[in-house]
């Protein structure tokens, strides 16, 4: 079987950079002879056309995975005889716990006798008062200056 395409040739990476460069340079300074209107240079391109061929062979089996169930076997108990006989149904005791609530007493003052000793009364020696002379003040001369000036404090 073979396929055509039409594919546009590549260019290599120092062309693209030779082009970008070139355009470059030529955009920064204008050329005298250089016309916004009139185009001097005109890029075309057209298509190439490339064969691809693609090979047809003979396939190739492989092994395919094929999902396969697993099962797993989990035992159930069965009833069997016994000589023992065990009663129907079995009593099993279930523990709860109940929350109870505490009652917390309020507490309160106990008035109790406490022994204590009773001080039998003593002599108690009583020191009288004496009076301390205490000597009174007395006037002492202070001269007092005719020319200097003599003034009580605040303002001038």
């Amino acid at each position: 079987m073979v396929i055509e395409n039409c594919v546009r040739p590549q260019r290599s990476t120092e062309t693209t950079t030779a082009i970008l460069l070139l355009a470059a340079f030529a955009s920064g300074r204008p050329s005298d002879g250089w016309e916004p209107e009139g185009h001097s240079h005109s890029e075309h391109t057209k298509p190439y056309h490339v064969t691809v061929v693609k090979k047809i062979g003979v396939p190739i089996p492989h092994p395919v995975a094929v999902s396969v169930p697993q099962y797993v076997k989990i035992p159930i108990p069965q009833p069997y005889p016994v000589h023992v006989t065990v009663e129907q149904p079995i009593h099993v005791p279930v523990y709860k716990v109940v929350p109870q609530i505490i009652e917390k007493p309020v507490p309160y003052t106990v008035e109790k006798p406490v022994p204590y000793e009773v001080e039998k009364p003593y002599p108690v020696e009583v020191e009288k008062k004496v009076e301390v002379p205490i000597p009174k003040p007395y006037p002492v001369h202070v001269p007092v200056y005719k020319h200097i000036y003599h003034h009580k404090g605040g303002k001038h």
